[in-house]
C-alpha cells in the first residue's frame, strides 16, 4: 500500500497561483475599507493640521487610541502615512489628495466608495436578472449621486486633462479659443485648457445641481471669467454646429449605453471647426473585452448601477468617430487615467 509521500509525488499540488485567491477575496477589500475608515476618521487632515500621536489624533477624532493606533500604523503598511517613533506624519499621495484644503482633496470619496459597495453586494443578483440593483427613477438618483461623485473624482481627472491640454499646446499651431465641456460636473477635464490657453472661453453643459459645483471650482483657479454655465439634460441640449475647437467628453459616454452614447459622439462632432477636436475620457477595455481589469471591473459597475451602461472598445470609438466624420484618431496616456484619453479632428 503507497505511503503518504508516495501519494504526494504521484498527485503533485498543483502550480496555482492560490494567495491571489486570497487576495482577490478578502485583502483587497480589507485594504479598501481600512483607507476608508481612516478618511472617515480624517486622520490625514488631523496629521496635515499638527496632531501627530495615536493619542493627539485619537482625542480629535473622538475615537480609541489603541484601535487608531493600529489603524494607523495600516496606513503606514499601505503607503499613506510615515512614523518616526509614535509621531506619524503623511506621505506625498495622502498630503495631496487626502488632506482637506489641498488643491486636488478627494473630497467626497469615502462616501461614494461605501454607496458603491451596497450595489456590488447585490452583484450575484443582478447577474441573475440582468437588471441593475437600484431601479428606481435613475435620473432622479443620479442628480443626488453626481454633486458627490464629480468632487471625488476631481483630482484623477483634472491631473490627466493637464497632460492633455500640454500635449494639444505642443500640437496646434493656433489658441483654442471656445471649449465645450460636456456633462462638465466639477470642470476637471476643461480648468487645465481654460489655464493653459488664457483666450479659452469654456461652456460647461450639465444638470442645474452640478453646475455650481463647477463654478466653485473654476472660481478656485482663477478662471470663472471666462466661464458659461449652461444647465440642461445633455441628450435634449443643442451643442450647436462648427462652434468650439474642442468638445471635451469627460467620462460620460459609459453612462449612456450604445445609442446615445454614438449619439453623442455625434453631436459633439457637429460642434467643432474645422479642425477642431474631440477629447473622450473613458475606461476602454481591449476588443476582446478581456482586460484590463479595471476597465472590466468598471463594466460590471454599469451594470449594477445603470440600466444601459457598459464600457466600450476602441475599435467601437473608432467606428463612431469616423461615422461622425472625424480623422485621425489617436490615444494619449497620461500618468492618472487608467485609460488612454482618445482625442480625433475635424
Amino acid at each position: 500500500m503507497p505511503t503518504n509521500r508516495a501519494r504526494a509525488k504521484a498527485n503533485p499540488t498543483p502550480a496555482v497561483p492560490v494567495r491571489k485567491l486570497t487576495e482577490d477575496t478578502m485583502w483587497s477589500l480589507w485594504r479598501a475599507f481600512a483607507l476608508l475608515a481612516a478618511m472617515e476618521l480624517d486622520v490625514f487632515t488631523r496629521i496635515k493640521s499638527g496632531k501627530r500621536t495615536a493619542r493627539e489624533i485619537a482625542q480629535d477624532a473622538g475615537a480609541n487610541e489603541a484601535a487608531m493606533a493600529r489603524l494607523l500604523d495600516t496606513m503606514i503598511a499601505l503607503g499613506y502615512l510615515r512614523r518616526v517613533k509614535d509621531r506619524y506624519s503623511l506621505e506625498p499621495i495622502a498630503d495631496a489628495c487626502l488632506a482637506r484644503g489641498s488643491d486636488l482633496y478627494m473630497d467626497g470619496a469615502a462616501m461614494i466608495a461605501r454607496g458603491l459597495t451596497m450595489g456590488w453586494l447585490q452583484l450575484t443578483e443582478v447577474v441573475r436578472t440582468g437588471k441593475p440593483a437600484v431601479r428606481e427613477n435613475p435620473e432622479a438618483r443620479a442628480r443626488e449621486f453626481f454633486p458627490l461623485l464629480v468632487r471625488s473624482l476631481f483630482p484623477a481627472n483634472y491631473v490627466a486633462a493637464r497632460a492633455a491640454a500640454a500635449s494639444l499646446a505642443r500640437e496646434r499651431r493656433h489658441q483654442i479659443a471656445n471649449v465645450l465641456d460636456v456633462a462638465a460636473g466639477s470642470g476637471a477635464w476643461s480648468l487645465p485648457f481654460a489655464e493653459r490657453f488664457p483666450k479659452a472661453r469654456v461652456t460647461v453643459l450639465d444638470f442645474p445641481e452640478v453646475t455650481p459645483i463647477a463654478r466653485e471650482y473654476a472660481e478656485k483657479h482663477g478662471v470663472a471669467d471666462r466661464y458659461e454655465f449652461v444647465e440642461g439634460n445633455l441628450r435634449e441640449a443643442d451643442f450647436g454646429r462648427e462652434r468650439y475647437d474642442l468638445v471635451i467628453l469627460g467620462h460620460i459616454v459609459h453612462s449612456e449605453g450604445p445609442e446615445w452614447g454614438r449619439r453623442l459622439v455625434e453631436k459633439s462632432a457637429a460642434a467643432l471647426r474645422k479642425g477642431g477636436t474631440l477629447m473622450i475620457a473613458e475606461m476602454v477595455p481591449n476588443d476582446t473585452r478581456t482586460g484590463p481589469a479595471p476597465e472590466m471591473l468598471f463594466s460590471l459597475n454599469m451594470l449594477i448601477h445603470t440600466p444601459e451602461g457598459d464600457v466600450f472598445t476602441m475599435s467601437d470609438y473608432r467606428k463612431w468617430l469616423r461615422a461622425a466624420g472625424l480623422r485621425n484618431v489617436k490615444t494619449l496616456k497620461t500618468p492618472a487615467a487608467p485609460s488612454p484619453l482618445i482625442l480625433a479632428s475635424k
